[in-house]
């Protein structure tokens, strides 16, 4: 791997995937009328915040590590809806990696190759049932509910 594709992947694919990724968190929030919702991309000092109405966003220095989204309502969510909220980070991150896989195959480049193969493998690992560390996969919170609904 050249030191392009590495920047690439460091500094674009992965801050930008991880917020799509949590942007479809958002949006199934939004969907079933969530009070609060709050994406947050990295770890460190924050560099930038801002508040839309019920939305906000927050970036943090190290932006390239991570994110995590996170949504409130008064009347507490139903099971089907915390599915709901958990899945479309994956189904984003897979949709993504599909759309940037065919564009590849019409345009063939290793930048889009490169943002097919990430978001593929965000998506497979955020919804394998992984607690690692107190930090918890959208797969592990699914098995959860699934679980409590028995």
């Amino acid at each position: 791997m050249d030191i392009y594709l590495l920047l690439y992947l460091l500094f674009v694919v992965g801050p930008l995937s991880t917020i799509l990724h949590e942007a479809g968190h958002v949006f199934a929030a939004r969907t079933v009328n969530a009070d609060y919702k709050l994406l947050s991309i990295g770890i460190g000092k924050k560099i930038y915040g801002k508040s839309f109405h019920t939305f906000q966003l927050s970036i943090h220095r190290l932006f390239f590590l991570g994110g995590f989204s996170a949504s409130y309502r008064k009347r507490t969510f139903n099971s089907r809806e915390k599915i709901w909220i958990s899945l479309m980070g994956p189904f984003t991150s897979a949709l993504l990696a599909f759309v940037f896989y065919f564009l590849h195959l019409i345009y063939p480049n290793n930048y889009f190759l490169l943002f097919s193969l990430f978001n593929c493998w965000l998506a497979i690992v955020n919804l394998l049932p992984l607690n690692i560390g107190g930090k918890q996969s959208d797969g592990y919170k699914i098995v959860q509910i699934l679980r409590k609904r028995k």
